[in-house]
């Protein structure tokens, strides 16, 4: 463990979540009012195309970087030669992954009976060497903790992207506009990033760096692979068995959920997987902070998921359009599974020790379980609904076992992180029942927009006076009680 003063590295830690959270943020409302335009100028079946090139494209992707950015993280120095084994790894694979999806691209297509599927997966893989480019300057930042400048990138590459596919969208382009404003997402935050930070090195390649990188990464891009697959089975499932139109109303549904998930718990981990790489001879001090984390995400998330599950059947056809009325229930039932997912970080804890190999073998565990589940929902005949329903219930069984195999490294136990969680669901219970108490006074006799805004406001100024009241260091720059 590197020689830190705890107090200093805790405020730094926190002040890095809070940037981060802050920026991204930011950035994450530009992409919600880009996808609410978007979703207004293109309808289900070019979402759906989309959803189903990117369930692909995912899978591939996951094998992209052999988990480079993790291991240049972790490093406290990193040398020449191993700088150059990234180098070597991720270019070839980016050829590879490349060749992989041009050569499949028109089996896809068939599979789906969708000829337009080949031309997005043929869009899509451009994205991959721009993915294999940015481990190295994103890597340097984690090593700084300069996460502004990361979440100040990913805006960037919101806005310039939103931007393009809104136009192209306009013009008529169809599923263009989703499939370039991906790929102007990779593209523009990879340039970005290479010019605040790329790392200087002579380019020495050596097998045993080599061997060594992949000793790392490859069992960190199979736990990967498999967390993909099991969130991407039901978009396959569904789109094969359903349709892309179907599909399309589900993916945007689980994009609306993912949200919380990966925006909010999402900037968290990047954050205190690099702390904990500094810290990681100290598990003491690591479970102290995994706890605090644990009670910033769920402060944080916890009001996010509530608040927008009691008022998405107002804010769906206002923001979306009638057409996506079907998404209501399936957003209300993932909106649980939402809950559970945003207060485990395993993977933080598992990476940042180097135990990636019993990482893979939790995540086999436990995508194993969601895919069965998935499965079943869609073989008895449950369609999307029950679909959405088996999710939750996975969901809180990955929460339990995650739980389980974390405290085997931290010593953070079940009754602990429930303790905390069921602590800091109260305010959010509160805004729940203060918007319910809204909307039932109001009852029709305002037309929905108002009624919208109302509960919004009411149920967002209520959480701010509670956190002003109870947890006043959400709001100050100090570290988490």
């Amino acid at each position: 463990m590197e020689n830190i003063n705890p107090d200093s590295f805790e405020r730094s830690v926190f002040s890095g979540i809070r940037w981060n959270l802050i920026i991204s943020f930011g950035g994450q409302l530009s992409s919600i009012g880009f996808n609410l335009l978007l979703s207004r100028m293109l309808g289900p079946g070019d979402f759906g195309l989309l959803a189903a090139a990117m369930a692909f494209t995912g899978l591939i992707e996951t094998f992209g970087t052999l988990g480079s950015t993790s291991a240049l993280t972790q490093r406290a120095v990193v040398s020449d030669r191993f700088y150059s084994a990234v180098l070597v790894v991720t270019s070839l694979l980016a050829i590879l992954m490349m060749l992989a999806i041009g050569f499949s691209s028109s089996f896809l297509a068939a599979f789906y009976n969708k000829p337009q599927l080949q031309d997005v997966l043929l869009l899509l893989m451009w994205s991959i060497p721009f993915q294999a480019i940015e481990a190295f300057p994103l890597s340097e930042l984690q090593r700084r903790l300069a996460f502004d400048k990361i979440a100040f990138t990913n805006i960037l590459s919101i806005v310039v992207s939103g931007v393009v596919a809104v136009w192209l969208a306009y013009n008529g382009h169809g599923w263009i506009a989703l499939g370039a404003r991906l790929l102007l997402v990779q593209s523009v935050r990879t340039l970005t990033l290479c010019a605040y930070a790329w790392p200087k090195f002579r380019f020495r390649p050596a097998l045993s760096e080599i061997k060594e990188l992949l000793h790392f990464g490859v069992p960190q891009s199979l736990s990967q692979f498999l967390l993909v697959f099991g969130r991407k089975i039901d978009d396959i499932l569904i789109g094969k068995w359903m349709g892309i139109n179907a599909l399309g109303i589900y993916s945007l549904a689980y994009s609306l959920y993912v949200w919380p998930v990966s925006n909010i718990k999402g900037r968290i981990s990047q954050v205190i997987f690099a702390a904990f790489s500094k810290i990681q001879g100290d598990r003491t001090a690591m479970g102290s902070f995994y706890l605090k984390t644990v009670s910033l995400a769920t402060l944080i998330g916890f009001p996010v998921i509530v608040g927008f599950s009691v008022v998405c059947d107002l804010a769906v056809p206002i923001l979306l359009g009638d057409k996506w009325i079907q998404a209501i229930p399936i957003l209300r039932i993932l909106g649980f599974a939402s809950l559970f997912e945003i207060c485990v970080f395993p993977g933080a804890i598992y990476q940042a020790t180097g135990q990636t190999k019993s990482y893979l073998k939790i995540i086999l565990l436990t995508r194993m379980i969601a895919a069965s589940g998935i499965l079943f929902a869609l073989v008895a005949g449950y369609g999307i609904d029950g679909v959405a329903a088996s999710i939750v219930a996975t969901s809180l069984v990955s929460f339990l076992v995650y739980n389980h195999f974390v405290k085997k490294i931290i010593s953070v136990g079940h009754f602990a992180l429930i303790r905390i969680i069921l602590k800091n669901s109260i305010p959010s219970v509160a805004m729940l029942a203060l918007i319910l108490m809204v909307r039932y006074f109001l009852n029709g006799r305002l037309a929905p927009l108002p009624e919208l805004t109302l509960s919004v406001l009411a149920g967002a100024g209520a959480y701010f006076l509670l956190m002003k009241r109870y947890h006043p260091e959400i709001l100050s720059s100090k570290g988490i009680s």
